[in-house]
């Protein structure tokens, strides 16, 4: 049987002592609470979805898109659509732990929730993916071919602290002025044979922004001519979120959308170009620096949602209740924990001696009772994260004896 909201609503005004619940302050809030609340204590079975990530995961990209409905750090598994290999386990772990292992990216399979600046994603360090190709690394004015600068960019120069690989990025300034274009190019690199990414990869490149809400958008060209290339353009990051101030990755599929101007040969990339748009507001220390190609790992992730409700039309999970129609994502043992939870959230509003003195004490006792025995039948399958706290001291034999002490 699917539970619906309707039925739950008949099952509280019995609970409610065959009175009305018109007297109930909001009741389809009250059902809302209950299911956070239950949501807090337990991690229903019946909540389990899984999503492919919204674009494949990517070698050295550590930041991703997550679905909305994920609860807290709720994941399960992450999996490759097929042919999974043993040895491809990612474990959750914390903040610095992750960055540390990222250092160590073909050893440690890892993932991390990131909540930073009210967005929810997630970073992943898959060493399972294919390693990056690089179009330019952009580290230098003369490194790999000459830059120079394009469209109303000026004072190209290398800036050997600011970057994020290579040792240097290329750094041009942008004139106050009517919305323009303006950025680099380099079309004496040395050849590159994209043949087996064609219309498969993405392409990467990262761009510092000085203050990101003048930009609207990132353009990358790349070919065989400045009369032969192909051409993909970003108005967000690689996360799918708006420009941010400071280094933005993004991401350029090479796909369907791609434009292609002349004939490009794709088996001698000698041409890259990237460029901003903005809205003629001055920039100084417009940066680009890391220009890659990469094929990735298409992945699905397993996880407890929070949308505890479905449209019983369209299907679509909700998390907040909007009709008595609404199917609720429970099965019996779990639905009855959420009934118990509205009792005891419903005898705080009903006046009287039954609600007062019995009803509340009833259904507080009655929830704890069935949340503790949900726990030993359905273990929560959450990857808990895990960190090294200290390390144990590494023996050393102490010279001229048999004593071994610690370093």
């Amino acid at each position: 049987m699917a539970y619906t909201v309707g039925n739950l609503k008949q099952d509280l005004t019995g609970m409610a002592h065959g009175t009305t619940l018109n007297s109930v302050q909001g009741l389809n809030q009250l059902i809302y609470r209950a299911g956070r609340k239950l949501l807090l204590d337990v991690d229903p079975q019946e909540t389990i979805r899984f999503l492919p990530f919204a674009s494949p995961i990517f070698d050295s990209v550590y930041d991703y898109a997550l679905a909305p409905d994920v609860k807290g750090n709720a994941i399960i598994d992450i999996q490759p659509q097929g042919n999974r290999p043993a040895s491809q386990v990612f474990g959750q772990t914390f903040e610095q732990q992750f960055s540390l292992g990222t250092s160590n990216a073909g050893q440690t399979s890892q993932f991390y929730i990131n909540f930073h600046n009210g967005v929810k994603t997630i970073q992943i360090n898959n060493p399972f993916a294919q390693p990056q190709i690089f179009l330019n690394t952009a580290s230098g004015t003369t490194t790999n071919g000459t830059w120079a600068v394009d469209g109303v960019a000026t004072d190209l120069t290398t800036d050997n602290v600011n970057w994020i690989v290579g040792g240097g990025s290329l750094e041009f300034n942008l004139p106050a002025g009517a919305p323009a274009t303006g950025g680099v190019k380099n079309t004496t690199q040395s050849a590159l044979d994209l043949s087996a990414q064609l219309n498969q990869s993405t392409l990467f490149v990262w761009v510092y922004m000085p203050t990101a809400n003048s930009f609207t958008q990132v353009r990358l060209r790349w070919g065989s001519a400045d009369t032969a290339y192909y051409e993909q353009t970003a108005t967000v990051t690689q996360q799918n979120t708006a420009f941010a101030n400071g280094w933005n990755l993004i991401a350029m599929p090479w796909d369907a959308t791609t434009t292609v101007t002349g004939v490009p040969d794709v088996t001698s990339i000698t041409y890259v170009q990237v460029d901003v748009a903005y809205d003629g507001t001055e920039q100084t220390g417009v940066r680009v620096n890391d220009i890659n190609c990469q094929m990735g790992q298409i992945l699905n992730y397993y996880y407890y949602s929070k949308y505890l409700f479905r449209d019983s039309i369209t299907g679509a999970f909700q998390e907040q209740v909007t009709n008595d129609s609404n199917i609720i994502n429970l099965d019996v043992e779990s639905y009855n924990m959420l009934t118990y939870q509205c009792g005891y959230l419903l005898s705080q509003q009903v006046q009287g001696k039954n609600a007062l003195l019995y009803d509340k004490d009833f259904f507080e006792k009655e929830y704890k009772t069935a949340v503790e025995k949900y726990k030993l039948r359905y273990k929560s399958q959450i990857q808990k994260p895990q960190t090294i706290y200290y390390k144990l001291p590494k023996p050393q034999q102490w010279p001229g004896t048999r004593a071994w002490w610690p370093m």
